[in-house]
């Protein structure tokens, strides 16, 4: 099942895809693309459009960040299938959320430290899937490795190993490798401003793994029915249901084989009457064929001769 094609027992991965695809596509049609980056100066002072740290992350600007990160997001609903939807979910809002806080005040803080040049933050969803890599790095196994020679000449380039067998020179990947390709390409978008939304997003995931945030976020779920499952209390009341069902119908199978059994026992009987009672007559019969045979051997030997 985890490594299944498609959005099965994904569906916020697919929402994560599809909804950052669609309001991409819409700012871009509705020539909104601006309203969505925040620079800290003017737009939160002296403007106070706060109103922008609810939004920046909800799309795109440029269509290089979304395809990086619909891949991103693709890769990892490995992640949610290991975790379940809604804890997936769950790290999903903590992240969003958390970037709203941290993610302007460390470019506050890097904008007075560079004196003013460094004042952007770029739309879009890379912290989440920065913090996500994170968790999918430490969850996901890696399943086998290749290298690439980096040598055309066997002859005089081997080295030999610890174990006895000659090693070639050459770069050593994992079916892992091609994520993290991913993950730079879109780290270095729009350089050097998508570092910090990067470097944000890694540092939340790994504390979501190690327990450290505060507060007990990598605890807190998010309620059940908005990821579309039943409380523990109905899915108790649907298997306590059937289980009653199960054993009324059992018990109805054990009546009406002991009423296949009874009949089978009478109709057993009722058959070897008859069985008796044939072999009665039979012998009765014979018993009268053979008195008569013997009273006209008799009545033969003693009668008078004429």
């Amino acid at each position: 099942m985890v490594t299944t094609s498609g959005f099965t027992h994904a569906p916020v991965s697919r929402f994560l895809i599809l909804g950052s695809i669609a309001t991409s596509v819409l700012t871009s049609i509705l020539d909104i693309k601006h309203l969505l980056p925040i620079k800290p100066t003017p737009h939160l002072w002296p403007y106070l459009q706060f109103s922008r740290l609810l939004t920046f992350q909800l799309s795109y600007t440029s269509s290089t960040e979304l395809l990086f990160s619909t891949a991103l997001f693709y890769h990892f609903r490995v992640l949610e299938r290991l975790w379940g939807s809604r804890k997936y979910a769950s790290f999903v809002a903590v992240v969003f959320f958390l970037n709203i806080l941290l993610l302007p005040t460390i470019t506050l803080v890097l904008k007075a430290a560079s004196l003013g040049v460094y004042n952007y933050i770029p739309a879009g969803l890379a912290t989440v899937a920065f913090a996500a890599l994170s968790a999918w790095s430490d969850e996901i196994p890696r399943l086998y490795r290749y290298k690439i020679v980096t040598s055309t000449s066997t002859s005089t380039d081997t080295s030999t190993g610890a174990d006895g067998q000659q090693q070639v020179p050459g770069v050593v990947f994992s079916d892992k490798s091609t994520t993290y390709l991913l993950a730079a390409q879109l780290a270095l978008s729009q350089f050097p401003y998508q570092l910090i939304p990067a470097a944000v997003g890694w540092t939340i995931g790994s504390a979501w793994m190690g327990e450290l945030l505060p507060g007990g976020l990598g605890r807190w779920r998010i309620p059940s029915w908005i990821v579309g499952e039943t409380s523990k209390r109905k899915e108790r009341g649907q298997y306590e249901g059937l289980r009653r069902r199960l054993e009324e119908e059992g018990s109805s199978a054990d009546g009406r084989r002991s009423r296949a059994g009874e009949d089978l026992e009478g109709r057993s009987w009722d058959i070897s009457q008859d069985h008796n009672d044939f072999w009665l007559r039979r012998n009765v019969q014979e018993d009268t064929v053979s008195v008569a045979t013997w009273l006209r051997r008799q009545l033969n030997a003693t009668g008078p001769k004429i």
